[in-house]
């Protein structure tokens, strides 16, 4: 069935506005009518199962058969600071970082980054956020999310070790570890005392993290740790710990 998103305030009693772009969709598109059914999130968790009434001048209306709490969302916030990666890998692991549960991806620049932060002007820095989070709520749609994850602005690597530092739980993914592995990391976090808690964890670029970030990130508080006995790529990580820690706190 097709899902949506749209603002609490679009959502009444008994019926719900869908305007813009996918009530576009919903009519050129897929060519829902009335009496077709979909499902409706207001980005804070909770589905409404909907039966269009009208579809009209660019205007979807639906009302309200059901609600229930949407069983997609992990139980805790996780943060992925994704140190910015060549050509158009970016994209790739935004799509798949939200159908593995992220709860908002953060790009990062680092030392040993190719690609740079967009430096031609505030407007075309603001388009490349916007598609990011384009494609963080369609990942959001597809894979039945009860939020849509959000893609904030590039930020160096020292404003983000420093924003993680406090986090409920926090590393840094290093190919150079020999001792700690996030197997070990997951097992020993007390989840009854962060139940809710945000998990925030790092991702270098093609070359890595060099060996000066990850003892910065050590004297904040932040370990390093081993994915294992095989190099992955960048692109691959974030879907690799989310995983992980998927079957760690849900399965």
């Amino acid at each position: 069935m097709p899902k949506f998103f749209v603002p609490p305030e679009q959502i009444y009693d008994d019926e719900i506005i869908i305007l813009g772009d996918d009530a576009r969709h919903i009519s050129a598109s897929l060519r829902m009518k009335t009496g077709d059914t979909l499902i409706v999130c207001n980005k804070n968790k909770r589905d409404y199962e909907c039966i269009i009434s009208s579809v009209e001048n660019g205007i979807v209306k639906a009302e309200i058969v059901s609600s229930s709490v949407c069983g997609a969302e992990p139980a805790y916030n996780i943060r992925l600071y994704q140190c910015l990666p060549k050509g158009e890998k970016m994209e790739y692991i935004i799509q798949k970082a939200v159908e593995l549960g992220i709860s908002s991806i953060v790009p990062v620049y680092s030392s040993r980054c190719i690609a740079k932060p967009t430096q031609k002007g505030k407007d075309n820095r603001d388009k490349k956020t916007e598609r990011y989070n384009k494609i963080a709520y369609e990942a959001a749609q597809q894979s039945g999310r009860g939020i849509v994850p959000v893609v904030y602005d590039c930020i160096t690597l020292e404003r983000a070790f420093a924003a993680a530092k406090g986090d409920a739980l926090s590393f840094v993914c290093y190919e150079n570890e020999n001792g700690i592995t996030v197997k070990n990391l997951f097992s020993s976090f007390d989840r009854a005392k962060n139940p809710s808690g945000t998990i925030s964890f790092f991702v270098g670029p093609e070359g890595g993290f060099s060996k000066e970030e990850v003892l910065f990130a050590s004297k904040l508080g932040i370990p390093s740790v081993s994915l294992g006995e095989r190099i992955l790529r960048t692109e691959t990580a974030s879907s690799f710990v989310l995983s992980a820690l998927s079957y760690e706190t849900e399965m």
